[in-house]
């Protein structure tokens, strides 16, 4: 029986950074990793933006990837709400149809 794998996608206010990346660093069982980076948002949800981002026209956040079992979907999010229950915080689940390594 194959394992059965989601991505889980994130997308946070720099300020929530640190405490995202503790709770995820910090949960039993261990996560197999994640990626991040800084990206821009665009579209609704300026209201909280600074000066600079709305001059720029575009809020600077951080994507974070993580690719997991189906099973472990709902306990990552569950210690992140509970951890950083935060609007800013916006998330959603998409199907991986492959993964592995070329060497």
């Amino acid at each position: 029986m194959s394992t059965i794998l989601k991505r889980l996608t994130m997308i946070a206010a720099h300020e929530h950074e640190d405490g995202l990346l503790a709770a995820l660093l910090e949960m039993q069982p261990a996560l197999p990793g994640f990626t991040t980076m800084p990206v821009a948002g665009h579209g609704d949800g300026f209201a909280q933006a600074s000066v600079h981002e709305r001059v720029r026209g575009r809020i600077d956040r951080l994507l974070l990837w993580l690719v997991l079992p189906e099973d472990d979907v709902q306990r990552v999010l569950e210690v992140i709400a509970r951890r950083l229950p935060h609007s800013q915080l916006v998330w959603w689940v998409e199907p991986v149809d492959a993964m592995g390594r070329l060497a």
